[in-house]
């Protein structure tokens, strides 16, 4: 199954905020995947009168367990859990940053894939571990820009960005997975413990030959 995660989040935030008029939508989502694959996400966005009031009355105040509840289901190929929501209602903007588990892929042979699911991308690298992807849709006569940022791990290389055959955003890159300590390894020492505190036991008991 194809996973367009950006989308159904840019879909999701749509509707959230949909109110009169023909009003554009700006959001910034940040990225910052883990040597497990796994990455903390940032989404933020500054809102109109309109919008912003139309937020408040679905999710402000003490709807923001119903948030987290309907953001989880539009993102529901990943796990989402350690949910941080702030918002300045002076200034219209909220933040919300959640953990996401599975959002990149272990391939094998040290190869990772990372499906971010943006349609449409633009892409430019930032530097040797991030890059910008840029996309843009109008839904209703709404438009939405969105700017994506895509921090990999810092020993990551190799990176290289694409597009699948339904023209979504995906990333390969090149890192060694995490060695967790090997069972054998671990048995193997403790013998050579038992080994070694048994035969410090036998020198110890071992009877002293009377002298002559």
């Amino acid at each position: 199954m194809k996973r367009y995660t950006v989308t159904l989040l840019l879909l999701f935030i749509l509707t959230c905020v949909r109110g009169q008029g023909n009003e554009s939508l700006k959001q910034n989502i940040d990225f910052r995947i883990d040597s497990l694959g796994n990455a903390m996400i940032q989404v933020s966005a500054k809102l109109t009168a309109t919008q912003w009031q139309y937020w408040e009355n679905t999710y402000g105040g003490k709807n923001i367990s119903i948030f987290k509840r309907d953001l989880s289901r539009s993102m529901n190929q990943f796990y989402l859990y350690d949910f941080d929501y702030e918002d300045d209602k002076m200034e219209r903007t909220f933040k919300v940053t959640f953990k996401a588990k599975g959002v990149a892929r272990y391939q094998g042979n040290n190869k990772w894939l990372a499906e971010v699911g943006i349609k449409n991308p633009g892409f430019s690298k930032l530097d040797d571990q991030s890059y910008l992807v840029t996309t843009s849709m109008n839904d209703g006569g709404q438009l939405i820009q969105q700017n994506n940022t895509i921090r990999f791990p810092k020993k990551a290389t190799n990176i290289k960005e694409d597009t699948d055959e339904f023209g979504a955003a995906t990333f390969t890159y090149e890192l060694k997975p995490l060695a967790g300590r090997s069972p054998l390894l671990l048995i193997l020492g403790l013998a050579l413990l038992v080994a070694g505190i048994a035969y410090a036991l036998f020198v110890k008991l071992k009877p002293t030959p009377a002298a002559t």
